[in-house]
């Protein structure tokens, strides 16, 4: 599977936006309320399984106080990252043989 699938980038984009929340300790539904969606809107998005739209990202952005452009740095970064290590995990020998 490659790693920049549309549902890695959407898993990773959500992991990104939940980790904010996290540091920022504030619950699904605080942001919910913040940024004008339900609840189950937030959980979906930060599982990866609900296709953003740019301008419910920039409101969820905003009531995380994290501009979007940052979001999409972070979220380069790591896939990036996690782009070289499935090439790393490739070229590595099995040890089993």
């Amino acid at each position: 599977m490659a790693i920049n699938s549309d549902h890695d980038f959407a898993v990773e984009l959500g992991s990104i936006l939940k980790h904010r929340r996290e540091m920022l300790y504030v619950t699904q539904g605080e942001l919910a309320e913040a940024s004008g969606f339900h609840r189950s809107y937030i959980a979906d998005v930060e599982r990866g399984v609900r296709n953003l739209a740019v301008r419910n990202l920039r409101r969820i952005c905003e009531a995380l106080d994290i501009p979007v452009s940052v979001v999409f740095k972070q979220l380069e970064v790591s896939m990036a990252n996690k782009k070289t290590d499935q090439k790393k995990q490739r070229k590595m020998p099995d040890k089993n043989i």
